[in-house]
């Protein structure tokens, strides 16, 4: 329908001449070129079969104009050919540029030139540009716009996409020597769609299916007749150097002998080419696989078919997790379950990964498990986007989220949430302490929750259907610590059913506080609200071995051959001197920094430690000794 508008346009008697506008990448060029290839079949009206399309490069136009009246008498003289043959059609791809171009003090610029001749039908000019571009450079010249009959080209619907693809496929065949499969040219369609909502098709899956089968030529190593005609090249060089060289000898019978062998080599030479050019051997075959593997490549996201160790590791994750993160298995379970579907492409398409709001006491492991879904899961500790939302306390702090708006100090500025999720798609984004942060935050959040997308300060969108959203709060600390106490004696009282009955009833209760601090349209876009269970005496103990572990491997880091070791009843000790419903697991890192790793650095600068050695935790007289 956009051909068809073009040539009811280019028959008017006056303003003949289209203008393409349309989103970068949804075959505006292809259009002028899809004219150009009915004009030359004839299956066009009686008035264009004469007609021929010319692009007009205005770099040329420009190129080495030194004087003043040079570019002016360059384009007069590109008119007058026009005038004097009616049968060219111009075609200015990047119209927009013609404001500006040539344009001097006291002289005109191409766009003033030209008008006269576009307005009344001299010349026949086809355009072609964006959206952004035609408004800040067409739009603002009336006189220039009314010239120009606008023609709106939208993107292609998939199904129009995948039809456009089926009939480009056979040049990228013959061009890269591979199969493309119906398979691969739906999976470009569908996986582009997903994936790359910044690009427009059919543009963004062209690229998807000419990247694959670039990789499968590149990758591919020569063979059969291949490289027989690479071998019988060098035999021909070997063979007419040493013609030469027994010529120069005067040995003429030798000469004539290569001479013989050249010939022959030469005709078999020419029967392989002849072979290789009826494409009678393909170098590999384009399907779902290849075009996942570069959607990969391209956004980060893992989305390629699983391997059976992948799926092993996957199905092991909850355990991986549950070794770093103790007492928490709701929360663990939670987490696990969003981050498989979305590996196994069955969540909501339009849906973040998954999105939860993490409450509970302080220290007990909320953050910690962000940080371990990053390492263990994305294998990236910087796949991490921390986000300290007390940062964000002010109404005026959200520009350093999505960028500072147009006309205000910092626009187009780096910002710490956009600008990351852009660059990697496939991230975790904590909203740490999200209780402190300006309650317009949340209102910003929805799009997010909801759609899975975000527009920033400068109009661009950003993708964050392949992230994990997570925050973190401690509303109702006060409850949250006093039943952490509760819970820390509750095995020593051997009273696990009240204690499980009060804690239902406080979890009650903090369910009530978070639904009176944020909106109901909040919280129901969110995919759970997970309360954190506090720390018991035996949770506290694992946590210890855990960090002794890890201070362990930090001294094998640091190249130091020194073994810390757990004596009896020390990590229950440990567990007990540490408790503290304020604080959750954080008096034991404390703790281990001051009387651990304070006592090993101040005898090794005494020199009263020589490594390697094994250094043993121990309880004597209540307290904790270091031998």
């Amino acid at each position: 329908k956009e051909i068809q508008r073009l040539i009811n346009i280019l028959g008017r008697r006056t303003k003949n001449n289209p203008l393409l506008l349309g989103d970068p990448g949804v075959g505006k060029t292809a259009i002028v070129e899809g004219l150009a290839k009915k004009i030359m079949e004839g299956k066009v009206p009686e008035f264009l079969l004469d007609k021929k399309i010319m692009a007009l490069d205005l770099g040329l136009v420009v190129a080495g104009t030194m004087y003043r009246g040079e570019f002016e008498g360059r384009l007069k003289q590109i008119l007058d050919e026009l005038k004097t043959h009616p049968e060219i059609i111009l075609f200015i791809d990047e119209v927009h540029t013609i404001v500006g171009t040539g344009a001097a003090p006291g002289s005109l610029d191409l766009a003033n030139i030209i008008k006269p001749a576009l307005a009344k039908g001299l010349v026949r000019c086809i355009g072609a540009t964006t959206q952004e571009e035609y408004k800040k450079s067409i739009e603002s010249d009336a006189a220039l716009e009314r010239r120009f009959q606008v023609v709106q080209v939208v993107e292609p619907t998939p199904e129009e996409t995948e039809a456009v693809l089926k009939g480009i496929k056979a040049n990228y065949e013959k061009f890269h020597g591979v199969t493309i499969t119906n398979e691969a040219i739906e999976a470009a369609v569908s996986l582009s769609e997903r994936y790359l909502p910044d690009k427009f098709l059919p543009d963004k899956a062209i690229d998807l299916v000419d990247e694959a089968a670039s990789h499968v030529r590149t990758s591919y190593l020569p063979q059969g007749n291949s490289k027989k005609i690479r071998e019988f090249d060098a035999r021909l060089k070997q063979l007419q150097q040493a013609k030469e060289l027994a010529v120069q000898e005067e040995n003429f019978p030798l000469a004539n002998a290569h001479k013989e062998e050249e010939a022959r080599v030469k005709h078999e030479l020419e029967n392989l080419k002849k072979n290789r050019k009826t494409g009678e051997e393909k170098i590999g075959t384009i399907s779902r696989p290849e075009i996942a593997q570069v959607v990969s490549q391209i956004t980060g996201v893992p989305i390629t078919e699983l391997l059976a160790e992948e799926k092993t590791k996957l199905m092991a994750l909850e355990e991986k997790l549950s070794s770093r993160i103790v007492g928490q298995a709701e929360a663990i379970k939670a987490v696990t379950r969003a981050i498989r579907r979305g590996r196994l492409g069955l969540g909501n398409p339009n849906r973040p990964l998954g999105s939860f709001l993490f409450l509970g006491p302080s220290g007990v492991g909320k953050t910690e498990l962000a940080k371990a879904i990053a390492e263990i899961v994305l294998e990236d500790p910087q796949a991490l986007v921390r986000l300290d939302m007390s940062e964000f306390s002010e109404g005026f702090n959200i520009s350093k989220l999505i960028g500072a708006p147009a006309g205000y100090v910092g626009y187009k500025d780096s910002n710490k949430l956009t600008d990351v999720v852009r660059r990697k798609q496939s991230a975790i984004v904590l909203f740490d302490e999200v209780e402190k942060a300006h309650p317009d935050i949340f209102n910003l959040l929805l799009q997010v929750l909801d759609e899975g997308h975000l527009t920033d300060a400068s109009g661009k969108q950003v993708n964050f259907k392949n992230t994990l959203i997570i925050m973190t709060s401690n509303l109702g600390l006060k409850e949250l610590t006093q039943q952490a106490k509760l819970g820390f004696t509750a095995e020593v009282d051997k009273a696990q059913s009240n204690w499980a009955n009060e804690w239902q009833e406080t979890k009650d209760q903090l369910m009530g506080e978070v639904k009176k601090f944020f909106r109901p349209e909040f919280l129901n876009r969110l995919d759970g609200v997970i309360i954190f269970n506090p720390l018991k005496e035996s949770d506290l103990a694992e946590i210890v071995k855990l960090q002794v572990t890890e201070l362990n491997n930090r001294f094998q880091a640091q190249k130091l051959d020194l073994t810390i070791r757990l004596g009896r009843g020390v990590v229950g000790a440990i567990a007990k001197l540490t408790f503290s419903p304020q604080e959750g697991a954080r008096g034991i890192k404390r703790y281990l920094t001051d009387k651990v790793e304070d006592p090993i650095t101040a005898r090794l600068l005494q020199s009263k430690i020589k490594p390697p050695a094994n250094l043993t935790l121990s309880v004597k007289n209540g307290q904790v000794i270091l031998k």
